[in-house]
């Protein structure tokens, strides 16, 4: 029903309709030829073979049982099941994948011999017919994915990516190191754990747009910020890419001149404003709860300027007992 919802233009209004609507779009488009694409033959049985939901109830209960007869996975490295196509070809990743079938290059990747070819067990076969459901599409036309050493960590921060894209126009969401920054907040803000380990890791944005592959990360020192909770908390509160752009580019001292012009201003009634006080609220300001209260936004700034040497000077200190 998700990949319905992703990748149809949900005409259907049944369950069984729905089904047959994404069938046809997952096995003649994606992923091409793992499943007959046939939608006739969805829910019968052909002269040959059982109905293709049988199928697929049967591919889906195969991985319920891991252990395999000593055969490997090239892609999780475990001793798994293997009882469907589990030869890496196109039809699990057309962009990828080895022709598959005698009627297409089979040379093409060691011909398709199961002792040289890559071999992938039954649910790594799952997880790449479900690659389509991790990745958020943007207003430019590329699609991106959150990479992170952790399943986990990765799970919530695409979630968090699809929920802050929303708000946000597209002109501020250009920048993937924003989508990103936005996503570690989220993450360190809503869960009820830090990213602890991973921070010292790599997490990357991977972007996509049509066979162009980019990648994205954001420096170790930035993620640390991110990461920690009361700062994520008053970059979340503040809610300006303004503010944030600054913190990316690790431009602090930006951010308390930032805060002392905002408080002059503040002082002032509205009326008392100048227009070039005025001009400078409406640019650097976006959210109109900042506009009206910009000496509420200055003391946010001043607290945030405090954390954050706080953080410097506590990974300096511990550095240096590391030398000595």
């Amino acid at each position: 029903m998700e990949s319905w919802e992703t990748l149809t233009e949900k005409k259907e209004k049944t369950e069984c309709g729905k089904i047959k609507e994404v069938w046809g779009k997952l096995f003649n488009t994606w992923y091409r030829g793992f499943f007959n694409a046939d939608t006739r033959y969805l829910f019968k049985e052909s002269k040959k073979t059982k109905p293709l939901i049988i199928q697929f109830g049967d591919f889906v209960r195969s991985f319920g049982h891991p252990w395999g007869n000593g055969d490997t996975c090239s892609f999780c490295f475990r001793n798994s099941r293997f009882s469907y196509k589990n030869i890496f070809t196109s039809e699990h990743s057309k962009l990828l994948g080895a022709s598959a079938g005698e009627r297409g290059v089979p040379n093409s990747f060691w011909n398709l011999n199961p002792e040289q070819s890559l071999r992938i067990c039954d649910f790594c076969n799952f997880v790449l017919l479900n690659h389509h459901l991790a990745l958020t599409r943007l207003s430019d036309g590329s699609e991106i994915f959150i990479n992170a050493p952790s399943f986990q960590v990765m799970w919530y921060l695409n979630k968090f990516a699809r929920e802050v894209l929303g708000p946000a126009s597209s002109e501020e969401m250009r920048s993937k190191r924003n989508i990103l920054a936005m996503s570690v907040i989220e993450y360190a803000t809503k869960i009820q754990a830090t990213l602890g380990v991973w921070t010292g890791m790599n997490i990357e944005v991977v972007s996509k747009r049509g066979g162009e592959i980019e990648f994205f990360s954001l420096p170790y020192e930035v993620i640390q910020l991110l990461a920690d909770r009361r700062i994520a908390s008053l970059l979340s509160q503040i809610g300006e890419f303004s503010v944030l752009n600054l913190v990316l580019a690790q431009d602090f001292s930006r951010l308390l001149e930032l805060g002392y012009r905002l408080l002059r201003i503040g002082l002032k009634t509205v009326v008392e404003w100048g227009k070039s006080e005025r001009d400078f609220v409406n640019q650097t300001l976006r959210l109109e709860k900042n506009k009206q209260h910009p000496a509420r936004v200055a003391d946010q700034l001043f607290q945030l300027s405090a954390l954050i040497e706080e953080k410097r000077q506590r990974r300096e200190t511990y550095e240096r007992s590391c030398i000595f």
